[in-house]
């Protein structure tokens, strides 16, 4: 095969004076069209070589052999989806090829010999169910008692990883105490009073005039007795306390000062009063609230029977 330089678009004389970039440049150029050129030749006698080699192959069967009169079938393969193979303990199933009697069965069902059965499923929870059992490790057994009489027996707790939170007015000095070291809880009341509701007679002006409404105001003191006698008297500035009792939880405020509504009263604002902790004061309260339940009941049942028309003599 020939190359002329002055294919490419560059004539060198020999008469001229030629410089060397100048010469490098239209080599580099033919060495580039040569390269092309042999691909293009070696390109063409490969594809007649094939075109060769696949006339003198015999063409396909159109389709396999029918099978022996003892012979079963093979499933024949769906066109366009490969077969796909996996581990050996995994198995792959074409819904559209096989039939249901000719799949193979899952691996880990019952009956196979050597395979483990596999676990039933387990039923799907309920997010609007109701809750299970009441399953609070910081709570301790007890009681807490109100204002007004009223004994709630239950699980006591405050907020979880929180401790009750206390300025002992002795020490003058926040102090952190945890539920289950306490052993009771006693309020005693500092002052209460019934406050006048006052408001501005105009706007702009500084006066003020009674509005006729009172609201009830306390503020009350707590001492913390801990289960090694030890005592701390002080505020507590908002602290919740919960009683759980038959998977429901009561929600209490211990602070140290509270104000009523409008036209409310003293005794409409009851406050915690006391507080024990123990197995054996939640017993306790348990038992008075039995007696109490069924005393109710027997005053109820006498009053229906006096209630009842006496039947009559013939």
């Amino acid at each position: 095969m020939r190359l002329r330089i002055a294919d490419c678009g560059l004539r060198i004389e020999k008469n001229k004076r030629r410089r060397p970039a100048q010469v490098a440049l239209a080599l580099a150029i033919a060495a580039c069209v040569a390269l092309a050129v042999a691909g293009g030749a070696w390109s063409d006698e490969a594809a007649g070589a094939a075109g060769a080699a696949g006339a003198k192959a015999p063409p396909a069967a159109a389709e396999s052999a029918p099978p022996s009169p003892g012979q079963t079938a093979a499933p024949r393969p769906v066109e366009g989806k490969p077969k796909v193979i996996g581990p050996a303990d995994i198995t792959f199933v074409d819904d559209e090829a096989d039939a249901p009697g000719q799949r193979p069965a899952a691996a880990g069902q019952p009956g196979q010999p050597g395979q483990a059965a596999t676990p039933p499923e387990k039923p799907a929870s309920n997010p609007f169910g109701t809750a299970g059992g009441f399953a609070r490790q910081d709570a301790v057994p007890g009681y807490l008692e109100l204002s007004s009489g009223l004994k709630v027996p239950g699980h006591i707790f405050t907020t979880r990883a929180a401790r009750l939170k206390i300025y002992n007015l002795d020490r003058e000095m926040y102090e952190y105490v945890p539920v289950p070291a306490l052993r009771s809880i006693d309020t005693t009341i500092e002052w209460e009073r019934m406050d006048k509701e006052w408001r501005f007679k105009e706007a702009g002006n500084p006066e003020k005039v009674y509005s006729g409404r009172e609201y009830p105001v306390r503020k009350v003191c707590y001492t913390l007795t801990l289960l090694n006698d030890h005592k701390i008297r002080g505020h507590i500035l908002g602290q919740p306390l919960y009683v759980a009792h038959n998977d429901k939880a009561d929600r209490f405020l211990l602070h140290d000062r509270d104000k009523g509504a409008m036209g409310q009263t003293l005794a409409d604002i009851p406050y915690i009063k006391h507080v024990e902790l123990g197995p054996e004061a939640y017993n306790q309260a348990v038992d008075e609230l039995k007696a109490k339940a069924e005393a109710a009941a027997k005053k109820a049942a006498g009053a229906a029977g006096k209630a009842a028309p006496a039947p009559k003599k013939n």
